[in-house]
């Protein structure tokens, strides 16, 4: 970075007195007045090049007079942050938590938490710069990846939810939802609908007309309604989801003292009911984040209702507009918008977006905003008085050096509000011992110290402790590695959500508790009495982990992708009711007075007419590692970047598109994860799906036992469907003579590329005139960047558009060099498997004689995500009453296992506890 264009030839380093505080000192004197982004950017500077053993860092300016002072002196005075919403007492009761995760797991959360707040600041993003009259991001690009993106990555994916999962309530100070698409439904437009007496218009609320110039507001562009609370009214919103996919869910209302501190919003999705409830008197004209969900496109998905069932007479229900997806920037500067998704943009954008007055973005009026302040400047106007809270920022270092450092306020404009020393100091604890644990036994620790970054100065927010974490460096070939690692940026979040529970925890005088870890060693298989027999084992507990888990939520679902709210269990299996020939999709949460975890990946099955299953899906796709990093080319000004879109790498549910081509050929499947696959009995199966993705060397695509139980399971006249586009990689090019005589013996191939350098195939033989292209564009999940081709004496199955092999049969094994998952057309998808399975199964294994496969005689949760009718008309909207919804009526028909000798019968052996080993240092 080149500092001396922000002031020419004044740089002198002088350090002072460390292994203590660390100066800067400026050679030539400065301005009586600089603008906070000089300021910003010399004392990022300063922390990047002071040594590691550094307590503090300053920077000292002489003025104009010739006297030394601290630089920031010479920043202007910004006026007091505004009261947002002015209460005479604290708010009553508690805001409830939101949970999700990268995939959604609805329902609300209770833990540790709860009743707290969190403001998150996910550092620097999109602005404008009106010396080069454009956007640009405010970090350069250095090894495939920005500091804009890395952090706010990881922070919206991981922290947010670890945070959400233990109860609290968290604010962004930039857009959290990676998602570019977005539509509205609002009182002022389209999808919104009134039912019942009492409705009135209320005061000023959202409307959708932008572009937004400076000073507007888009909370003052349009109305709101109101409606007695307790009337039994209804508003609904149906907004036209633009396509499949997952979406944030928002929700807007106008603020008052009359309003109802209950204020009863219901989700209707594919997947059943959701009921959330906020306080109305405070955190209005905003957009309030409810729920991330995955939404079918068109209006027969999503259906919000705000009912009015309200606890508290005489109160009033304010009802805005409802928002999904969080879009492309549509605040302009220079008379042009960024052009890029919301969430890359900076907080001086979003905060104006989300209705804040130009004193909060632009607090020293030059015309355009101030990014840094901007962030904690919203935190403090958005918070209201009485609420709980704490402000983190996570950023990543620059300047040569390498490890973490964490920051609390010292500087000119006062002392750091209470409690800020101790956050920071559980921060930089919490960090370091998870990264000596769990990546490198040497990383280095830089310390807690001080600094007068804006975002943690008094003078901007004096409502809540705050800290400002620089996790590594983003300059250091060393540091990114790990940066660009989602498991890094995993841990470094389960890191500071730990720091933020301890931190709470010391202050109250209470014992810490922590949400547990997600479950692993999953299985869904046939049972006795046409049930279906799922298992699971705890995750790993202790530091730097969570605590152990009291119970678990098994949430299910009809087409994989949207789930019911859970039924709670108290072991570790449960047997569950189905339906023959219809196809059932689980994942499990552990749950603690912590809080609850992250979901564990999908397991599915299909019931079959006559209790047993013929076919076993193995979830065999674990890889979430850099190589997977979606790669996107965003023109001169930065370059090729890396992002991490975990729901563009693995959404951990391979078995969904596996299991559903195979029910829609009307046969029936169990499954389990690769790593449970090795305690199963093999015995009912006579085919074996084993479905790894993008898996490679890292995870391995067959491990040496699982290859020695699979060789046995062939040569003892099984059968075997493999796919993934690193199978060959991993086995035969980089594999042991044990891999390779697998690859050869039992898979019947040897690799003649790693990179078929296309997406483009063609079934050939018993799958001629099939198109089986695997490429994002024509609907694959992720991207496949390194398909293998092959060499194989075997029959040829399909050919890449270079005429390569792509697949081959022979001796009761099919291969293929790409993720069978990944084809895009479903159809295609279904007739494929429709062709191979009556040749790898045995003679008289047929389809089952379904009237339909799936067709129960009533209307399933997957018929209900792909017909716009789904949801009744607005005409016919009546309130449903608490008893109602999806999501109850499936968990009452579940019931636990009544003897442990039906988990035995199905799992020979039992599920090995999972082993919390991980490499240390870990290779890169």
């Amino acid at each position: 970075m080149n500092f001396h264009a922000v002031f020419p030839a004044v740089l002198l380093a002088i350090p002072r007195a460390w292994p203590e505080p660390f100066e800067l000192v400026l050679e030539d004197p400065v301005p009586w007045t600089i603008s906070e982004r000089q300021h910003e950017e010399l004392l990022e500077y300063a922390a990047g090049i002071s040594p590691p053993s550094a307590t503090s860092v300053n920077i000292l300016a002489a003025g104009p007079d010739g006297v030394f002072r601290s630089l920031d002196t010479y920043l202007p005075q910004a006026p007091p942050v505004p009261r947002k919403e002015p209460r005479e007492s604290p708010p009553a009761g508690e805001h409830t938590a939101i949970r999700t995760d990268p995939v959604d797991v609805p329902g609300a959360s209770t833990g540790f938490l709860s009743g707290r707040a969190t403001y998150l600041s996910q550092c620097h993003g999109w602005l404008w710069d009106d010396d080069d009259q454009r956007f640009e991001l405010q970090r350069p690009t250095l090894y495939d990846t920005v500091e804009d993106y890395h952090n706010p990555e990881g922070m919206n994916q991981y922290l947010a939810r670890y945070l959400e999962n233990a109860g609290a309530a968290v604010f962004t100070t930039r857009e959290r939802d990676l998602s570019d698409l977005m539509s509205i439904a609002d009182n002022d437009g389209d999808g919104y609908f009134e039912t019942g007496n009492g409705f009135e218009d209320g005061l000023a609320g959202f409307a959708d007309r932008g572009p937004w110039t400076y000073g507007e507001d888009p909370f003052d562009a349009g109305t709101t309604r109101r409606f007695p609370a307790s009337g039994g009214g209804l508003a609904t919103w149906i907004p036209e989801v633009p396509a499949d996919g997952n979406y944030a869910i928002y929700v807007s209302w106008d603020a008052d003292s009359q309003n109802a501190e209950d204020a009863h919003y219901r989700i209707i999705h594919p997947g059943g009911t959701i009921d959330r409830y906020f306080d109305q008197t405070v955190h209005g004209s905003t957009w309030q984040y409810v729920e991330t969900l995955w939404l079918p496109r068109g209006t027969g998905g999503l259906t919000i209702q705000l009912q009015a069932d309200s606890t508290q007479p005489d109160r009033y229900l304010s009802a805005d507009a409802v928002r999904i997806g969080g879009g492309l920037g549509d605040v302009q500067r220079g008379g042009e918008d960024s052009g890029r998704p919301r969430w890359e943009e900076c907080a001086v954008l979003y905060t104006q977006w989300n209705g804040a007055p130009t004193s909060i973005y632009d607090p020293y009026d030059d015309g355009n905003g101030s990014d840094p302040s901007s962030r904690s400047r919203w935190a403090a106007w958005e918070h209201p008085e009485g609420e709980d809270a704490l402000y983190v920022s996570w950023h990543s270092n620059a300047g040569g050096g390498t490890g973490t450092s964490t920051y609390y306020y010292e500087g000119s404009w006062g002392d750091p509000v209470e409690g800020s020393a101790e956050l920071a100091t559980w921060l930089q604890d919490e960090l370091v011992d998870s990264i000596r644990t769990l990546w490198d036994a040497q990383w280095t620790d830089r310390g807690v110290r001080r600094d007068a970054f804006s975002e943690i100065n008094p003078s901007h927010n004096s409502e809540m402790p705050a800290a400002l974490v620089e996790l590594a460096f983003h300059d250091s070939s060393w540091d990114v590695e790990f940066l660009k690692e989602p498991d890094f940026r995993r841990d470094a979040a389960r890191a500071m959500y730990r720091a933020i529970v301890q931190y709470f925890a010391e202050r109250d005088g209470l014992e810490p508790l922590f949400s547990p870890e997600p479950p692993e060693y999953l299985a869904l298989v046939h049972g006795s009495d046409g049930q279906l027999l799922l298992s699971w084992e705890p995750g790993p507990h202790g530091a730097p982990y969570g605590d152990q888990p009291d119970s678990y939520l098994v949430f299910t679902s009809s087409n994989g992708h949207s789930w019911d709210t859970g039924r709670s269990v108290t072991g570790t299996s449960l047997l569950l009711d189905s339906e023959p020939c219809e196809e059932l999709f689980v994942r499990v949460s552990a749950v603690n007075d912590g809080g609850v975890s992250f979901p564990s990946e999908v397991m599915g099955a299909r019931r079959s007419l006559d209790g047993s299953a013929r076919i076993l899906v193995v979830s065999a796709f674990d890889r979430l590692e850099t190589s997977t990093l979606v790669w996107e080319d965003i023109g001169s000004t930065v370059g090729d970047v890396v992002h991490m879109y975990l729901w563009r790498m693995n959404s951990f549910d391979i078995t969904v598109p596996h299991g559903q081509a195979i029910g829609g050929a009307g046969y029936s499947f169990d499954s389990v994860s690769d790593d449970a696959f090795v305690n199963l009995d093999l015995s009912p199966y006579d085919l074996i799906v084993w479905a790894t993705g993008e898996e490679s060397t890292h995870d391995e695509t067959f491990s040496a036992r699982q290859q020695e139980l699979v060789r046995t399971f062939v040569e003892n006249g099984g059968s075997l469907l493999a796919s993934g586009a690193e199978i060959l990689w991993d086995l035969d090019y980089n594999g042991t003579e044990r891999d390779r005589l697998f690859a050869e013996e039992i898979l019947g191939a040897t690799m003649l590329d790693d990179d078929a350098v296309t997406t483009a195939v063609d079934g050939v033989g018993v799958l001629a005139d099939l198109v089986l292209d695997f490429g994002e564009e024509q609907g694959a999940p992720y991207p496949v960047e390194y398909p293998d081709s092959m060499l194989s004496g075997r029959t040829m199955l399909a050919e890449y558009s270079g005429g390569e092999a792509a697949a081959v049969m022979g001796n009761r094994v099919a291969l293929f060099g790409f993720p069978l998952d990944c084809i895009g057309d479903e159809g295609s998808r279904e007739e494929l498997v429709s062709r191979l399975l009556p040749i790898l199964l045995p003679e008289g294994v047929e389809p089952d004689e379904c009237a339909e496969p799936g067709d129960t005689g009533g209307t399933s949760l997957h018929d209900s995500a792909s017909s716009d009718s789904a949801i009744p008309a607005p005409s016919t909207l009546v309130p449903i009453d608490d008893a109602g919804g999806c999501g109850c009526d499936t968990a009452a028909r579940y019931h636990v296992a009544p003897a442990l000798s039906v988990l035995l019968a199905a799992l020979s052996g039992g599920l090995l506890s999972w082993l919390s080993s991980r490499r240390n240092p870990r290779p890169l």
